[in-house]
């Protein structure tokens, strides 16, 4: 092995240490920097829409809480409209019925049937009520008429008005027969838990 190097060989060898050494950085320093800025470019994007998100999300809350503030002194107004699910209020409920059923001379065919809660949120529920009364066709649109100035709201979902057999004299004194009907009302009420 000769001691000297030629001079185009120490070129040719320079380049060579250069060009491994610029490997080497670009692998072990370059290449794992590049792919941290890409990891980290893409937690940036991700947390700037969970940003973006929550900035909309506490929008529509703070819009929520200001509809909030404006409906609260009406609130007692909003509570009336539905029952309380308490014994008392759901007794005066049903006798607001019963005195309905007096004023119009209609009568109850089977007792009033109320379904199982349907949950409407945290603080509210549904409930179908089911009515099968019997009376005049007056008597009847009568009752009917006085369930909406009820305090409660009351949703009527299906009215069948049937004909009986029979007849029903007239209360007035006259000898003129008013038909008797039935009707079944099915209803939603709603109550307040």
């Amino acid at each position: 092995m000769p001691d000297k190097i030629s001079y185009p060989a120490k070129i040719s060898l320079s380049a060579l240490i250069f060009l491994l050494a610029a490997f080497g950085l670009i692998f072990w320093l370059i290449a794992p920097a590049v792919k941290d800025t890409r990891a980290i470019k893409i937690q940036m994007e991700s947390q700037s829409l969970e940003l973006e998100k929550n900035y909309a999300q506490g929008k529509n809350l703070k819009k929520l809480a200001d509809n909030l503030k404006a409906v609260e002194p009406r609130w007692g107004e909003v509570e009336q409209i539905f029952i309380k699910n308490d014994d008392d209020d759901a007794l005066a409920f049903f006798t607001l019925l019963e005195t309905a059923e007096g004023k119009n001379n209609v009568a109850e065919i089977e007792p009033y049937s109320l379904g199982g809660e349907i949950p409407l949120g945290q603080f509210y529920s549904q409930r179908a009520l089911d009515l099968n009364l019997r009376g005049n066709f007056t008597g009847l649109i009568g009752f009917i008429s006085g369930l909406e100035p009820l305090k409660n709201y009351i949703n009527i979902n299906s009215l069948q008005i049937t004909a009986l057999n029979s007849d029903l004299l007239s209360k007035a004194g006259t000898s003129t027969p008013q038909k008797l009907l039935t009707a079944q009302i099915s209803a939603d009420t709603y109550w307040i838990k």
